[in-house]
Formats: C-alpha cells, structure tokens, sequence
C-alpha cells in the first residue's frame, strides 16, 4: 500500500514535470555563489563541532575511569598531565576555535581577526576550566569536594 503511494506520487512529478515547456531552466535556477568546501564556514563548523563533540567524549570517559579507578582501588586521580588527557583537552578547545573562527567569518570578520579572537578566547576557557577541574579532582582525593555555593 505504501510503496503503491510513493509510486504514485513519483508518477505525479513525473507527468506534472514532462508537462511544463521550460526552454531554459536556468533561468528559474537563482545564481547562488560556489564556494569549495575547504572555504565554506558551514564545513568548518560542522568540523569544529564534531571534533568538540569526539574530543569531550573522550575527556569525559577519562575522567569518568579517574573517578571509578579512585572509587574502588583508592588510585588518586589527580595526575592530571598525562598524554591522554592533555590532547584529548587541546583537541576541545581546538574545535572550540574552529567553531568560534567559523562563525565569525559567516558574519564577516577577517580571518586572521577572528584566529586571533577565537585562540584568545579558547585558551583562557581552557586554563580556567583546566584549573578548576584540577582543583575538583584535588578535594576528591582530599575528601573534601565543596558545594557549588562555596565557589561563589
């Protein structure tokens, strides 16, 4: 029943365009401008994005093994520096400035303006979140975690 439908509206096009006497269809297509896809902001977004996603996930499960291996084994996360957790921090906040460099080209800020803006911008989150989860996994160990309240 469905597939008879779809046939049915496929048929429907199908005539409904065999009918139409268009000597040119470009003139009913708009001009839109061709950018290649290594100059699209839209790409490079959509990259930035999926890095951030691919790359907090993988900080998430290490932090997430830190915590369990301190739960039952008592081996103190607090080493923080290691190969794994580092890149896969750089990484995030390498697709941060790609997304925040993205979107500044599609309201048309220069390119090296908004590299400049957007390094700016991801390395003081960076440091910043890099220290307070630093400082988080330190009261874990000591036991002593303090409520949201208290940082404020």
């Amino acid at each position: 029943m469905v597939n008879i439908n779809i046939q049915n509206i496929i048929t429907f096009i199908a005539i409904n365009l065999d009918d139409t006497n268009v000597p040119n269809i470009d003139e009913f297509i708009s001009d839109y401008q061709q950018i290649k896809p290594i100059e699209d902001p839209i790409f490079w977004l959509s990259c930035g994005a999926f890095i951030c996603l691919m790359s907090g996930l993988i900080f998430a499960d290490i932090m997430k093994s830190k915590l369990n291996k301190w739960a039952t084994y008592k081996i103190s996360p607090v080493p923080l520096e290691d190969p794994r957790t580092i890149s896969s921090w750089f990484s995030f906040f390498t697709g941060l400035t790609i997304i925040f460099v993205s979107a500044l080209s599609i309201i048309n800020f220069s390119i090296i303006k908004s590299l400049i803006f957007s390094s700016i911008i991801s390395i003081l989150f960076g440091i910043s979140m890099w220290k307070a989860i630093k400082d988080l996994l330190i009261q874990v160990k000591a036991g002593t975690v303090k409520e949201i309240d208290d940082f404020f």
